[in-house]
């Protein structure tokens, strides 16, 4: 059934892309001991929700010449690093991520009374699926 597949597809693909903010997220902010590694996003240059929400909405010219300099260019626990964590806070990236993460899983949660959420149960795909993914994801710390 094309249009459950459709339906499936777009409630996964919005989870996803929330998974992969948190993961990103996690991976800066998250210590050793949280996450069960090291953060190395900065240091490897990953082009994540953290770097191109500050990158290409929030810093100002002085902060994107900065992260030119030194995003993708330093080590893991180094000045440079530690100083584009502090930018990201001083950003608001935090605050911005915990309003984020809420606005997905409202999002995706309100596709369940949505004719997505009717196209699947008329097709006999549990809502139950999704919601339960989502439980695992949602507000993880590791």
């Amino acid at each position: 059934n094309k249009d459950a597949f459709d339906a499936a597809r777009e409630i996964l693909v919005t989870m996803g892309v929330y998974f992969q903010a948190q993961d990103d997220y996690l991976d800066c902010f998250g210590t050793p001991e949280q996450i069960g590694k090291i953060g190395t996003d900065i240091q490897d240059k990953k082009c994540g929700w953290l770097f191109t929400k500050a990158y290409h909405q929030l810093a100002n010219d002085d902060q994107k010449a900065f992260l030119d300099k030194h995003y993708g260019k330093c080590k893991v626990g180094s000045s440079e690093e530690l100083k584009i964590k502090a930018l990201y806070e001083d950003l608001g990236l935090k605050q911005m991520y915990v309003e984020y993460e809420q606005a997905s899983y409202d999002k995706i949660m309100n596709m369940k009374n949505s004719d997505k959420g009717a196209t699947l149960a008329k097709a006999g795909v549990p809502w139950q699926v999704f919601e339960v993914f989502l439980q695992k994801v949602y507000k993880r710390s590791k």
